[in-house]
């Protein structure tokens, strides 16, 4: 069986963890200086994800099951941002209120994302 870098990155539980992996090392490199702003900087590696997923969404053969398996993924997701950023604020020794709602305010457009490339999918394939 041959690996392939694609079919590694095509599955959203993959993306997910790509991802989440990504998140701390974007904030260690980045080093914020408030919570304010390491969560922001976790919205961005969230709306990155969100724009990689919408965009191979595009070459899934079945988009319908990939729509899906990337909403529960996404809410994987941010499960587990959350406790990685727990910990990463206490480690950072970060003052603030250790939560924030922007995250969760994108994520409401993923599905969006979704539904848009398969609309746009769906509108090329016809015409």
């Amino acid at each position: 069986m041959e690996w392939n870098v694609y079919l590694f990155i095509q599955k959203p539980a993959y993306q997910v963890l790509l991802f989440v992996l990504l998140t701390p090392i974007f904030i260690f490199i980045l080093r914020p200086k408030s919570v304010d702003m390491a969560w922001l900087i976790a919205a961005y590696t969230f709306v990155l994800y969100m724009i990689v997923n919408a965009g191979l969404l595009w070459f899934d053969n079945n988009p319908w099951r990939y729509f899906l398996y990337s909403i529960v993924c996404t809410l994987g997701y941010l499960l587990l941002v959350a406790i990685i950023m727990r910990a990463l604020l206490k480690v950072l020794r970060l003052e603030g209120s250790e939560e924030s709602a922007m995250v969760f305010l994108i994520m409401i457009y993923q599905p969006f994302a979704l539904l848009l490339v398969m609309l746009v999918k769906w509108i090329v394939q016809k015409y």
